[in-house]
């Protein structure tokens, strides 16, 4: 692996992994289309511990606050006490649905490069029509939860549920959890930042689990250290900035360009793969 195509693909990671477009899909995608080989399980647990040292970043008085909610009693912290148990139980079907999932997930990645990319295509359709049924829905019913804390017990564990739904290659992780928050009726930016925050302890149990299980007992080879450590702080300052970019724009913006994005390069990559 070359300095530059760690730093390319960490790139694609920072952007993908947090706007709604899918970033396995991506990265499947981007070395399909420059002719590069996929660069195996131990670089893609870098990136994703990239994206969760990002998270941690952007959200560290949110994630401070849950902490000190979690481990505590009393009325003052009663709202961080309940997101952050909120959290942990829509982490559960999440968890389950990933788990159920993940052998089909393992047998995609042994097909043939053009195939996994005619499945990130179809996956790609998915994301874009809960996209776009999501604001449809947002249209004609008014947003009625203001604020992550008040997310109700039942919406917060559908919105886990599609989360375990998202380790199909092209369908975004954020793009499901997002769309299904806001079809709850939690507005838009509150939707991607119970997202977020839904994305702490699943991304992190997965990237333990392929260090511990994946990496050092099975054996898996690192990249070399200088394209390794250049993915690594590519995709955590990128990662940040896209975070900081998402926030402030679905708060004025709907979700329609994601939508229309996934919708174009989907059908576009499944024509083209017709007429070949």
């Amino acid at each position: 692996m070359s300095l530059l195509q760690a730093i390319v693909l960490g790139v694609t990671q920072g952007i993908t992994e947090f706007l709604p477009i899918s970033s396995d899909g991506h990265l499947i995608l981007i070395p399909a289309l420059l002719g590069w080989q996929r660069f195996g399980l131990g670089f893609d647990v870098v990136l994703h511990g990239a994206t969760l040292l990002a998270t941690l970043a952007y959200f560290r008085a949110d994630v401070w606050r849950l902490l000190r909610g979690l481990f505590s009693g009393g009325e003052a912290r009663a709202r961080e006490r309940r997101l952050a148990w909120v959290l942990v139980a829509a982490t559960v079907p999440s968890v389950i649905v990933a788990l159920a999932l993940e052998p089909l997930v393992e047998n995609v990645e042994t097909l043939a490069m053009a195939t996994q990319v005619t499945v990130v295509a179809g996956f790609m359709l998915v994301t874009a029509g809960a996209l776009w049924g999501a604001e449809l829905l947002a249209r004609t019913t008014r947003s009625t939860i203001t604020a992550a804390e008040d997310i109700p017990w039942k919406s917060a564990l559908l919105v886990g549920l599609a989360q375990g739904f998202a380790v199909a290659p092209g369908l975004s992780r954020s793009g499901t959890t997002i769309a299904s928050g806001v079809a709850l009726g939690l507005r838009r930016e509150e939707a991607a930042r119970f997202s977020f925050l839904l994305s702490l302890p699943i991304v992190f149990a997965a990237t333990a689990k392929k260090v511990l299980l994946d990496v050092i007992a099975g054996g898996q080879a690192l990249p070399a250290a200088g394209p390794l450590i250049a993915a690594l702080v590519t995709t955590t300052v990128v990662g940040y900035a896209a975070i900081a970019l998402l926030l402030p724009y679905v708060r004025e913006h709907s979700l329609a360009a994601f939508a229309i994005y996934t919708a174009l390069l989907g059908t576009a990559i499944l024509t083209v793969g017709a007429l070949t």
